[in-house]
C-alpha cells in the first residue's frame, strides 16, 4: 500500500501568532480537519527535543537519517536540487542574492533577500563566468527560486572547511570567509575574491540597474553560506525496496530527495514561494501515486511568510493548501487504500521571524492508523494525540504503517 508525506515548511507555531492560538489553529481547515477525525496526531521534534532544526537537518531526520552522524553542509543538497553536476570533492555552498551598500571599505548588508528578487536566472551568468583559476578551482553557479541559489568550487585542495560570508542579519558587513583549519585557507581566499568580483559584476548588471530606476533594491552581492562535500547516504528506495517521487519548488528538498533516491518530478508551477501552484502540485502527487510507492510533497509558503512576521499571510496560506491542495487529494484517493503523514519540517512564529526548537504537530491518516479522539489539526490537540511526541523518522513510520521495508531480526 503506497504512503504520501506532505510538509509544510515552517508550519508550527505558538500562541503568540494571533491573539492566543497559532496560524495553524486559526486557519479554517475542513478539509485537514476531517482527515484528523480519521486519523490520529501527535507531536513531533524534528531532530530532537530542545534542538533548534534547519530544513536541511530536520528533512535529514524526517527522512530517517541521523543528521549528527551525516550532515555535511547545507551547500551540497542545493546544489543537487538545483541541477548542479555535484561530484566527489566538489565544495557547494548555498547563495542568497542580496542588497549591499559599500560602507568605509565594507559591504554592507541592507537586505539579505533583495527584496524577495522574483527571479535570480538573469544574472547567473554574470556570476558563472567570474574567473578563480588563479586559486586552481573552477566556478559554477546556478539560481535557483526567488533570490536562493548554489555556488560549486571545483579543483584540487578545495576545502569546505570554510566560514559564511552571510552575517545573518541586516545592518552587518557582509562577513571575510575564513578558513576553519589550514586545509581552508586557499579556499577562503578564493570566496573572499569571488565576493568581490561578484558586487562588481552585479553592481553594473542591467537588471540591477533597472530595479534602481524603479526605487528597488538592486541584487548586487551574493552571500554564501553552509560549505559542505557530497554527503554519503543510503537512498531509502534501497534501504525499503521501494519507488519514490518527490514533489517540490524548493532546490533543498529536491537536492535531499535526489540523495534519498527518489525521482524528482517537473511540475510547472511549483514555484517554492507563497504563488506556486498548489492544484499543480496536488495533481502531480496524484499522478505520481499510481506509479510510485512513496511520494514526498513539499510545500514552502507557510515559512516565508512567517519567515516574513506575516502571521495573517501565514494563515491564509494554510487555508489555501487546505482548499487548494488537500481538498484536491481528498476527491482522488480513497483514504482506505493509501496512508498520508502531513507535518512542518519545523516551527516558525511569525513574531519570532525564525527557526525555534518548538515539535511541530503531527497527522497519520489511513486503514492502517488507530483513530484518535481529536477533530481538529492543531498543536495544542496534536498535544493531547494518539501519537504522542517523538523525534523525526516519519518517512519510516510511514513506510511502517504500508507494510514496505525490511524486518529488523529474525
Amino acid at each position: 500500500m503506497p504512503g504520501i508525506l506532505v510538509i509544510l515548511d515552517g508550519l508550527g507555531g505558538r500562541p503568540t501568532d494571533l491573539d492566543g492560538a497559532t496560524c495553524l489553529e486559526r486557519a479554517v481547515t475542513p478539509v485537514l480537519d476531517d482527515l484528523a477525525g480519521r486519523g490520529a496526531l501527535g507531536l513531533m521534534d524534528p531532530v530532537a527535543p530542545g534542538v533548534r532544526p534547519g530544513s536541511d537537518t530536520s528533512h535529514l531526520s524526517i527522512f530517517g537519517y541521523d543528521p549528527f552522524r551525516v550532515y555535511t553542509g547545507r551547500g551540497a543538497f542545493e546544489a543537487l536540487g538545483i541541477g548542479l553536476d555535484v561530484r566527489g570533492g566538489d565544495v557547494c555552498f548555498r547563495a542568497n542574492f542580496a542588497t549591499v551598500e559599500p560602507r568605509s571599505g565594507e559591504l554592507v548588508v541592507i537586505d539579505r533577500r533583495a527584496g524577495r528578487l522574483a527571479d535570480g536566472k538573469p544574472l547567473e551568468r554574470a556570476i558563472a563566468e567570474i574567473d578563480l583559476r588563479e586559486f586552481g578551482v573552477e566556478v559554477q553557479f546556478r539560481a535557483s527560486t526567488e533570490h536562493r541559489g548554489a555556488l560549486l568550487l571545483r579543483g584540487p585542495g578545495a576545502s569546505a572547511a570554510v566560514s559564511d560570508t552571510d552575517p545573518r542579519k541586516e545592518g552587518r558587513p557582509v562577513e571575510r570567509c575564513r578558513p576553519l583549519d589550514p586545509t581552508g585557507q586557499r579556499t577562503a581566499d578564493a570566496v573572499n575574491l569571488f565576493t568581490q568580483r561578484a558586487h562588481e559584476v552585479l553592481s553594473d548588471h542591467p537588471l540591477n540597474l533597472e530595479r534602481v530606476r524603479r526605487g528597488e533594491r538592486p541584487a548586487n552581492a551574493v552571500l554564501l553560506r553552509g560549505a559542505a562535500v557530497m554527503p554519503h547516504l543510503r537512498p531509502i528506495t534501497a534501504e525499503y525496496g521501494i519507488r519514490g517521487a518527490c514533489v517540490a519548488g524548493g532546490a533543498l528538498y529536491k537536492g535531499v530527495a535526489k540523495l534519498a533516491g527518489l525521482s524528482v518530478l517537473d511540475v510547472s508551477g511549483a514555484t517554492g514561494d507563497l504563488k506556486t501552484d498548489l492544484g499543480a502540485k496536488a495533481r502531480a502527487v496524484v499522478s505520481a501515486i499510481e506509479r510510485a510507492d512513496f511520494v514526498f510533497a513539499h510545500i514552502k509558503g507557510t515559512d516565508n511568510a512567517a519567515h516574513d512576521g506575516d502571521a495573517p499571510a501565514k494563515r491564509a496560506f494554510i487555508e489555501r493548501v487546505d482548499q487548494e491542495f488537500f481538498a484536491l487529494l481528498a476527491d482522488s484517493l480513497a483514504w482506505s487504500e493509501v496512508h498520508l503523514c502531513v507535518s512542518g519540517d519545523h516551527t516558525t512564529p511569525p513574531r519570532v521571524k525564525e527557526h525555534t526548537a518548538d515539535p511541530v504537530p503531527v497527522l497519520f491518516v489511513g486503514p492502517a492508523v488507530p483513530p484518535d479522539p481529536c477533530r481538529q489539526f492543531g498543536e495544542r490537540a496534536a498535544g493531547r494525540g494518539g501519537l504522542g511526541r517523538f523525534s523525526g523518522r516519519l518517512v519510516p513510520q510511514l513506510l511502517g504503517y504500508c507494510d514496505l521495508g525490511p524486518k529488523f531480526g529474525s
